[in-house]
Formats: structure tokens, C-alpha cells, sequence
């Protein structure tokens, strides 16, 4: 699992570890917010569906969900309990289109966002480690604007108002959820990140972790 704040680079990130192979197992990156934005994207298409329709037909979403899925995108809130059964099919229909075997690696990033979030990955996936990119507000907000990795284009909740709003939720609902991870057990990394730090330099850092090479252990 993936945690840190708007800007840490938890998407270049997930999307660089998605190219990696380590020991023959592959990282599948599950990038919440991204899918949340295809889906409005897709559904906004839909009446020009012609090849492939019947997959995107398969993963349809109501009014209702489609409303709630925008309004979180939109006002740069999280999924909260009612949203259980919601979430749940989004990463189904994620893990669906993959067909991932057991050997593959999921990394979320961007889900759970909060320790009540975590039992909604019942019968889904278990988490096994956590890699938490610790980014200050002001470097977050420097890193966004300059958009630096080119995969922020286009996003409307990077303005600065909104970020130090996402910032501030990260740090009342998410941060709390590392404390909570070390006292299940679940081990979690730390890598600190500035300005300039890519995700090549935080692969090899989080490599040579000790509770990282242990997934990797016969």
C-alpha cells in the first residue's frame, strides 16, 4: 500500500513499480483516483461504445454511484462507510480486468485512506506492506505545480486551495492509519521525498528495506 500526500508522487511511483519485475512477480498498480476518473471519463462515452462495449457494459455504474463517484472526485473527499459495497466493485472490476495470479503484488495507492477503510479489502486483497512517501505541505504543493512527471495534466483538483485541503485530510483521516498499520503488524517503510525525488530513486531505497526483501524471501 502506497500512503503519503497529494504531490509525494504515489502515481509516477505505482506506475513505475507496474513496469518492474522482482523475482518473476509483477506489481499491479491500482491507482484509485485515476480509476475513479476513467470511470466518469467512460461513462461519459458510453453512447459511442462500439468494440470492446460489452467489457465497459459489464463494470456499468448507476446514476447514483456515478454521482457519488464525481461528487468525491469533485470536492476532494473520501469514500466513507455507506460507500463500502461501491469501493468494493470498483477494485472488483479492477482485479477482474488484470486476472492477477497469486504471485502478483497489488500495490494500492490511493485506497484505504483511512483505518476504517481497511476490512473493505475482505476477500479482495490483504495488506502486506505499507511504503509511506512522508512529503511536507510545502514541497507537495511545489511538486504539483511544476507537474514534473507529466501525469497531472489535466486534473482538476491540483489548485493550490485544493491541495492544501486534500493535504489537510491526508494528515486527520490518512496519517493516523500508519500508527494504526504498526500496531497490526504490518510493516511500514518510510522514504522521504523532496523536490527532485523520482521513482527510481525511491524503488532502490525501498529495495534495500529489510521488511521489503522479506516479501521476496523463499
Amino acid at each position: 500500500m502506497l500512503l503519503g500526500p497529494p504531490g509525494a508522487g504515489k502515481s509516477p511511483f505505482g506506475q513505475y513499480l507496474s513496469r518492474q519485475k522482482i523475482k518473476g512477480r509483477r506489481f499491479l498498480n491500482f491507482d484509485f483516483g485515476q480509476e475513479l476518473r476513467q470511470i466518469l471519463e467512460v461513462r461519459s462515452e458510453v453512447g459511442n461504445i462500439q468494440s470492446g462495449g460489452r467489457r465497459e457494459l459489464q463494470e456499468h455504474y448507476d446514476g447514483q454511484e456515478l454521482n457519488r463517484i464525481r461528487q468525491v472526485v469533485e470536492k476532494a473527499i473520501l469514500f466513507e462507510e455507506p460507500d463500502r459495497e461501491l469501493v468494493r466493485k470498483i477494485l472488483g472490476n479492477f482485479l477482474n480486468k488484470i486476472n492477477p495470479s497469486r504471485e502478483d503484488l497489488l500495490v494500492l495507492n490511493g485506497f484505504p485512506r483511512h483505518p476504517g477503510q481497511v476490512s473493505w479489502l475482505t476477500g479482495l486483497a490483504r495488506i502486506v506492506l505499507a511504503v509511506n512517501l512522508d512529503c511536507p505541505l510545502e514541497v507537495s504543493i511545489r511538486r504539483i505545480m511544476a507537474n514534473q512527471d507529466g501525469e497531472r495534466t489535466g486534473r482538476p483538483d491540483d489548485s493550490p486551495d485544493v491541495v492544501s485541503h486534500r493535504y489537510k485530510i491526508y494528515e486527520d483521516k490518512t496519517r493516523p492509519l500508519i500508527a494504526w498499520l504498526e500496531r497490526m503488524g504490518i510493516p511500514v517503510i518510510n522514504l522521504s521525498v523532496n523536490y527532485m525525488t523520482g521513482p527510481e530513486e525511491l524503488l532502490k531505497k525501498m529495495s534495500s528495506n529489510e521488511a521489503f526483501e522479506l516479501l521476496f524471501s523463499d
